[in-house]
C-alpha cells in the first residue's frame, strides 16, 4: 500500500522532485568540470550555493509531501480511508530517502569513480555521504512536516530556530564546536536519528502532536548544546611552569622570547581588530612533525583578576574572530632556523583599548599533535597524469601557472591517507634536494572513507622545485602517523598588550 502512496506524492509533487535532481546534476558537473586542480576557481562558489540550495530544496519538498497528508489535523480523508498509519509514514520515509540518500550516493558514486576511486571505496563513501545527507536533511524535515499542518507553523519552527542559532553565535562570541570532527558529528545525528524516530512513532501511531512537539523542542536544544560547546580532545596533558621550560622529551618545546626585537613580518588581513604578537622560541624534533589543534588563551591583571579568556582555533572560520596566524598550525625541524616566531592574536577592540597599558600575565596552552614516520616512497609524477601512491592517494602534478620553476602537488586523499605527510625532491642519484616540505590536512574524513574525493577537488598537497621549468624530478614521499596528543603552556609574565602591537621588547 505505501507504494501506492508514494506513486501518488511522486506524482502530485514531481516538478519539486525533478529540480532536486537537477540540483545534485548541477554540483557533480561542477565538481568535474574543477577536476583535480579546482579550475576555474569562479566555479567553487556557485557549486557552493548549489549545495546549500540542494539541501533546501530536498528540504522544502519533503515537509510539502508530509503535509500534504498532515498528521496533525483532524479533518483529512485519510482518516477514514483503509489506510493503515504505517503504510503513511513508510511512504514518507521513502519519500525523503529518494530526494536525499538516492541522488547523493548516484552522482556521488559517479564522481568517484570518474575521479579514479576503487569501486568498492567509492561505493562506500557515496553511501556514507548519502546517509549524512538523509539524516542531516531528510530527517529534520521528516520530523517538522509531522509536527506541523500549515506551512505557516513550519516556517515559525524554522524562524525559531534561526533566531536561536544567531543567539548562540552571540553568547559565545562566535565559538562553535568543530562540526566537521566526528565527535560532534556523530551526536549529531544521533540526537536527529532518535528525536525523528520518537516523532514519527509518536504521530503515527498515537497521534500525539504535543508530546511530539516536546520531543522536537529537547532535540533541538540538544543539538544547540553540541554546536556550542566547544570540545578539546587530548589524551594527556602537560602543564609548563613561569619560567618557560617544558620536558626535553616532548617533539616541542615552546617559550617565550623575551629578547627577540625582530619586526613582525606580516599583519592581519583577515579582521578589523586590535593585533598583538607574541614571539615564541621553538625547537622541533627534526624526526617529527607537530601540528596545533587549537589555543587557550588567558590574559589576567598583576593582581590575579581574569581580564579576558578565548579558545584560538587555527580551522578557517571557526571561530569567526581571534586568529590570523603569522605563527602557522605546523611544525618542523625547519621551524628551528627561525629567527623568531610570533603567534598572532585578535583581541576585541573595547577589551584592547581598555586594558591596553595594563601589565598583566598572558597564558597560551597549546593542544597538540605528534606524528612520527611512517612509510616512505619514492615516485616520478609526470604533469598532468593521475597515478595512485600508497598513503596519499590519486596525485597530479603540475607547473604553478605563475611560476614555471615550481611544480605543485595535488592528492585527492585515500582512506588510508596520511594527514601529515612530507616530499623531498631527488637529483638523477636519488639524494635530497634541499630540506622536505611538510603539509599536514585539518580537513576531516569520517570514518576513513574517502568523501572528498566526491566533494570537492583535489586538496594542495605541496610546491617543490621543476627540472628546466618541464618537468618534476623523483620525490621520495613520507607519510606520518599520530604519535601522541599533548598540551604545552606559554606564559608572558609582566607584560602589557601594547608592548606586542608591533614587536616584542620594546
Amino acid at each position: 500500500m505505501w507504494l501506492h502512496i508514494l506513486k501518488k506524492d511522486l506524482r502530485l509533487h514531481w516538478p519539486y522532485v525533478a529540480a532536486v535532481f537537477a540540483l545534485k546534476i548541477a554540483s557533480a558537473w561542477m565538481i568535474l568540470r574543477m577536476g583535480i586542480f579546482a579550475q576555474p576557481l569562479q566555479l567553487l562558489l556557485p557549486h557552493a550555493l548549489i549545495d546549500l540550495a540542494f539541501s533546501g530544496v530536498a528540504w522544502f519538498t519533503i515537509v510539502l509531501v508530509v503535509q500534504s497528508d498532515p498528521v496533525v489535523s483532524n479533518n483529512d480523508d485519510w482518516l477514514i480511508r483503509p489506510i493503515r498509519r504505517s503504510d503513511l509514514a513508510l511512504d514518507k520515509i521513502g519519500f525523503a530517502v529518494l530526494v536525499t540518500l538516492l541522488p547523493t550516493f548516484v552522482f556521488n558514486l559517479g564522481v568517484g569513480l570518474m575521479h579514479g576511486l576503487d569501486p568498492l571505496p567509492a561505493i562506500g563513501a557515496a553511501a556514507y555521504t548519502g546517509l549524512l545527507t538523509f539524516i542531516g536533511v531528510g530527517l529534520p524535515a521528516l520530523a517538522v512536516g509531522t509536527i506541523t499542518a500549515s506551512w505557516r507553523q513550519a516556517a515559525g519552527i524554522v524562524f525559531a530556530i534561526v533566531l536561536t542559532w544567531a543567539a548562540g553565535l552571540i553568547i559565545t562570541d562566535g565559538e562553535m564546536a568543530n562540526l566537521a570532527g566526528w565527535p560532534a558529528q556523530l551526536a549529531l545525528q544521533i540526537i536527529f536519528v532518535i528525536a525523528t524516530a520518537l516523532v514519527l512513532t509518536l504521530q503515527y501511531g498515537r497521534r500525539n502532536t504535543a508530546t511530539s512537539r516536546g520531543v522536537f523542542v529537547v532535540a533541538a536544544i540538544c543539538t544547540f548544546a553540541v554546536m556550542f560547546m566547544p570540545g578539546i580532545a587530548t589524551s594527556q596533558s602537560q602543564r609548563v611552569s613561569d619560567d618557560g621550560k617544558v620536558p626535553e622529551t616532548d617533539p616541542i618545546r615552546l617559550s617565550f622570547d623575551d629578547k627577540s626585537k625582530a619586526e613582525v613580518i606580516g599583519d592581519d588581513p583577515q579582521f578589523m581588530t586590535p593585533v598583538i604578537y607574541v614571539p615564541l622560541k621553538i625547537a622541533v624534533d627534526p624526526d617529527r612533525i607537530v601540528t596545533v589543534n587549537n589555543i587557550n588563551l588567558s590574559i589576567d591583571s598583576s593582581d590575579g583578576k581574569p581580564l579576558y579568556r578565548s579558545t584560538i582555533s587555527l580551522l578557517s572560520g571557526h571561530p569567526p574572530h581571534p586568529i590570523s596566524n603569522v605563527l602557522g598550525n605546523t611544525f618542523d625541524g625547519t621551524s628551528n632556523g627561525h629567527k623568531s616566531n610570533y603567534q598572532a592574536i585578535n583581541l576585541p577592540a573595547d577589551m584592547f583599548a581598555k586594558f591596553k597599558n595594563t601589565p598583566g600575565r598572558i597564558t597560551l596552552t597549546y593542544h597538540l599533535n605528534s606524528y612520527a614516520p611512517a612509510a616512505t616512497t619514492k615516485a616520478s609524477l609526470p604533469l598532468g597524469t593521475s597515478q595512485k601512491i600508497a598513503g596519499f592517494g590519486v596525485c597530479e602534478t603540475r607547473l604553478n601557472p605563475v611560476n614555471s620553476q615550481v611544480v605543485e602537488l595535488y592528492c585527492f586523499p585515500a582512506p588510508d591517507s596520511s594527514n601529515c605527510i612530507a616530499a623531498t625532491v631527488l637529483d638523477l642519484n636519488g639524494t635530497p634536494i634541499g630540506a622536505p616540505q611538510t603539509r599536514c590536512s585539518t580537513t576531516f574524513m569520517p570514518w576513513s572513507l574517502n568523501t572528498k574525493a566526491l566533494t570537492e577537488p583535489g586538496q594542495f598537497v605541496v610546491a617543490l622545485p621543476a627540472a628546466n621549468g618541464a618537468t618534476i624530478r623523483p620525490l621520495a614521499l613520507t607519510t606520518y602517523k599520530v604519535a601522541s596528543h599533548f598540551t604545552q603552556t606559554v606564559v608572558l609574565p609582566q607584560v602589557r598588550l601594547k608592548d606586542l602591537t608591533g614587536h616584542a621588547g620594546t
